[in-house]
């Protein structure tokens, strides 16, 4: 059996479980931990396989999630919450804006 075969279902396959789970991140699936695996699982294929836009999802997961940071912002009165949570979205925002800068350059 050829090996181009089996290197196209393979890329396949891998692209949806990519677009799989970053849709799941996208949408806050999972407990934190779980997602911040599945970021970093991510992260590293990014290089691997640009043309799975992973950077691109990985931007929009942070903008996602500072975005629901933001909302339990709003819901706490908590002066050292709120400012775990706004250093938080700081965070997320500057990932965002690091991946936007990837994307642009590629």
């Amino acid at each position: 059996m050829s090996e181009a075969p089996v290197n196209e279902q393979k890329q396949e396959v891998l692209s949806g479980v990519v677009a799989s789970l970053l849709e799941d991140l996208k949408s806050g699936n999972g407990d934190k931990d779980r997602r911040r695996q599945g970021e970093e699982w991510l992260r590293g294929l990014a290089e691997k396989y640009p043309e799975f836009k992973i950077e691109t999802g990985l931007r929009d997961y942070y903008m996602a999630e500072a975005q629901r940071l933001r909302a339990d912002f709003e819901k706490t009165a908590d002066i050292a919450e709120r400012l775990g949570l706004a250093r938080a979205i700081e965070g997320f925002l500057d990932r965002a804006a690091e991946y936007e800068r990837r994307v642009a350059e590629r």
